[in-house]
């Protein structure tokens, strides 16, 4: 039996609360009292899924702004590589996984997460698009602030995090986002219009968020197999029956250990987005001021990026499928697909936009 069977097999085994989790426990009780707030929870919970918020972030760029948008999609990666360094260092259970006396925490809703607990991404990534927001167009930060309140609560009604848990996420968010709005790195490069300037260093600050994770991984021992399935165990026996068997026979849903090849997707995109900033001044002049023109050009020229992202996800998609191929093999191929994401989104599409308009089949 390979290693996904062994954690199935566990039995539940209940964690000693502490005073800060039993504290905590009651919060979530407290808050999922609140009325109505199902269907905006299941909403967030499933909108991070890269299906969904990769076409939703490449319509900032389309519809928005091309700098703007990058900015805000490199600091979304950046906080995904920050809140797994800290997901790393503190290994934290989730409420359901603490232990399988957990029902009255737990709806019949299907949600259901397979790593750490602190902090909370969902909550990390919606403030952080907030407050950077706020950071780059000089907006108040106190409507940032409200929105990942809410989207923190939205994760605790679930019973994904604990009430701490979406407090630090909304912390390192906003001290992120805001810092990194203050700096701005994609319109310094631009600014910049040194195609070597941006390469260097979109090269040395990816390979510093992969060496933080690497180094996480080196200090810090990970949680054992034997701990995790009893984690996996416990939050299975908090689910009703027929939750329960559908976690079961679904292999994806068993706890996944520590794995950098599954930060290949943000890696990639985080030294995308900063190389091809120098690329601006001379494949696409008007970079700082894209998108350009009326509401139907922009809504056009979305129209042509959706359907090249959408063939780019397709081979994404087929190289998943490849099993004669070996993991290292699926990796480079994954990490490539990135790039092909990124090289339409941020460049490609506009590109094959201008060249639609000059032929006459869109407006110019």
């Amino acid at each position: 039996m390979g290693p996904d069977g062994e954690l199935r097999r566990a039995e539940p085994i209940g964690l000693q609360f502490d005073g800060l989790h039993q504290f905590e426990y009651r919060v979530l009780r407290l808050i999922q009292r609140l009325p109505g707030f199902l269907p905006v929870s299941m909403g967030v919970h499933y909108s991070l899924l890269p299906k969904v918020i990769t076409p939703a972030l490449a319509l900032l760029v389309w519809l928005v702004s091309l700098p703007r948008g990058a900015s805000l999609i490199t600091l979304v990666c950046v906080g995904d590589i920050v809140n797994t360094a800290v997901k790393w260092s503190v290994q934290r259970p989730r409420p359901r996984w603490y232990s399988a006396d957990g029902g009255d925490l737990v709806r019949a809703c299907g949600a259901w997460e397979v790593d750490l607990s602190f902090p909370s991404a969902h909550t990390q990534f919606f403030s952080g698009l907030a407050f950077c927001a706020s950071a780059l167009y000089h907006w108040p930060l106190w409507p940032a602030l409200c929105f990942g309140v809410v989207i923190g609560l939205t994760r605790n009604f679930l019973s994904m995090h604990w009430p701490s848990d979406t407090i630090a996420g909304l912390a390192v968010g906003a001290a992120l986002s805001v810092l990194w709005g203050k700096i701005d790195p994609i319109t310094v490069l631009l600014n910049a219009a040194s195609p070597i300037l941006s390469l260097s260093v979109a090269t040395a600050f990816t390979a510093g968020l992969l060496c933080l994770l690497l180094a996480v991984r080196q200090a810090v021992a990970p949680i054992g197999k034997a701990q995790r399935a009893s984690w996996f165990a416990n939050a299975v026996a908090s689910l009703p029956s027929d939750e329960r068997e559908s976690k079961l026979a679904n292999p994806a849903s068993t706890f996944r250990p520590r794995n950098i090849e599954s930060k290949i997707p943000m890696l990639v995109t985080v030294w995308c987005t900063l190389a091809i900033t120098g690329l601006y001044p001379l494949a696409l002049p008007a970079a700082a001021l894209e998108p350009q023109g009326s509401l139907m050009r922009r809504l056009l020229q979305t129209v042509v990026g959706l359907a090249g992202l959408g063939s780019v996800g397709a081979l994404k998609k087929s190289v998943g499928t490849k099993a004669s191929w070996s993991d290292r093999d699926k990796g480079v191929w994954k990490a490539l697909t990135y790039v092909a994401i990124c090289a339409w989104t941020f460049l490609l599409s506009q590109r094959t936009f201008a060249g639609l308009g000059i032929l006459g089949w869109l407006p110019a």
